[in-house]
């Protein structure tokens, strides 16, 4: 952009008169756009940041390492209990006798407990279910990942089409500021027109300034979006998405209900809910533990055998119960909110998918074809005289407008996609958006 600004002003001091010059220029254009894409960082699609950010990221790294965890949770509710083992070691002396008999003594004593059945299995379900909420939590996380990644790298390329128009604007507006120059100096345009000219490009050129410095701002929300330092000098490759087709809104729905991690997780934290409820009131049973014992003394010697029983007479666990009981209605009504939430975002954002998608068509097909189709008939008409200054730049600035339009339109019908395939929780399967006619490398605008 740099090397078009210096280009174009060089060819405005000779007035483009010297076709020496303009070679000249032109060769030493074109070899520093040489070096700088020799220069130029690593371009990266849109597969490769998600890649990065899913295997690089440090949060998503510790949000899997939560599922291990939760998973050494279950292995430990299937642990059997230890049994209990004690000993005991003295001497022993008879009394009372005349020849009394001493010498060491030691008993050994062992008890395990035996769990219930019933307790054993609901503790095994919870834990289980535990395990499928921390993983549906994870994938969780990782579809919001995704979908900031992918939103950044839409904003970045909605920046660059943007600074690229404003490079485009300045350029022309250049050039009309150059030929109202030149008419005034012959005397065929009055001063107020070369003016108006000059604050015109002094207002692109503003433009451009602050386009450019919204593309750093992208670039730095997408490198904290991806959560990994990015390659030195690297560009972003790909384009804004001309159109987007989605299945009909009840097929979404349904994927919505059956797919989406955060009911997933509430789902299994009910069921979660319902086997600790069982396991409390299982706890109420007796619990008993089986007893072994052997003590030897210098003249006898006893192996005895039992069982300990506690018996739930002043505990009767109602506090723990009706927690559990609790805890279980709430994750109803959570899941419920829930499903009545994510169903009515889905219709909310399924209207702004329909409007970005008729603006797209509308701006492509109609305006902006007819306010460049203006702005070539008020260039031409000023040219020949028939019309002054102010009706070409109005002209220009409606077809700024209907430009600057159809990119805000395409970022909007793309961030609309990325939201759908996040509560679908696809955003795994497609980098780029469903349905979306694409090409890698293709202009941001078409050509008019």
């Amino acid at each position: 952009m740099q090397f078009a600004l210096v280009f174009n002003s060089v060819l405005s001091a000779k007035y483009r008169s010297s076709r020496s010059v303009r070679a000249m220029v032109c060769a030493v254009f074109c070899a520093m756009s040489a070096i700088e894409a020799a220069n130029a960082g690593p371009s990266l699609n849109l597969e490769q940041l998600i890649g990065i950010g899913l295997n690089e990221n440090a949060y998503i790294l510790a949000s899997r390492d939560q599922v291990a965890a939760a998973k050494g949770d279950a292995t430990i509710a299937r642990a059997y209990p230890n049994p209990d083992v004690g000993g005991q070691l003295g001497r022993s002396k008879e009394r009372n006798t005349l020849t009394p008999l001493s010498g060491q003594v030691y008993n050994i004593t062992m008890a395990q407990p035996i769990e219930i059945p019933m307790v054993r299995s609901a503790r095994i379900d919870a834990a289980d279910e535990i395990v499928k909420a921390t993983d549906a939590n994870r994938q969780s996380f990782e579809d919001d990942s995704v979908a900031r990644i992918k939103l950044a790298y839409y904003e970045l390329l909605r920046r660059d089409a943007e600074a690229l128009a404003t490079t485009e604007d300045l350029t022309l507006t250049q050039q009309i500021r150059d030929r109202v120059a030149l008419r005034h100096k012959v005397g065929e345009s009055p001063k107020f027109d070369l003016i108006r000219a000059d604050t015109e490009m002094l207002n692109a050129r503003k433009n451009m300034d602050a386009a450019k410095l919204r593309v750093e701002q992208a670039k730095a929300n997408l490198r904290l979006a991806v959560g990994h330092p990015l390659p030195e000098g690297w560009v972003v490759q790909g384009s804004l998405p001309k159109s987007v087709k989605l299945p009909p809104k009840e097929t979404l729905k349904a994927e919505l209900l059956s797919r989406n991690p955060t009911l997933m997780k509430t789902e299994a934290e009910q069921r979660a809910a319902e086997h600790r409820l069982s396991m409390e009131k299982s706890l109420r049973l007796p619990k008993i533990a089986l007893i072994a014992e052997r003590e030897v003394d210098p003249t006898q010697q006893y192996s005895r055998g039992g069982l300990v029983m506690t018996i739930p007479l002043w505990d009767l666990r109602s506090g723990q119960i009706s927690k559990a009981k609790a805890e279980l209605s709430s994750t109803k009504h959570q899941l419920n909110a829930q499903r009545l939430s994510f169903s009515e975002s889905l219709d909310a954002t399924y209207q702004l998918y329909q409007i970005a998608s008729n603006q797209v068509r509308v701006l492509e097909t109609e305006l902006l074809s007819q306010a460049a189709a203006a702005q070539r008939i008020a260039e031409s008409a000023y040219r020949y005289g028939e019309r002054g200054i102010l009706e070409w730049l109005d002209a220009q600035r409606t077809y700024r407008a209907a430009r600057n339009e159809l990119i805000a339109a395409r970022f909007d019908l793309a961030t609309v996609s990325v939201e759908i395939d996040r509560l679908r929780s696809i955003s795994h399967q497609a980098a780029n958006p469903a349905g979306a006619s694409t090409a890698q490398g293709s202009s941001q605008l078409p050509d008019f």
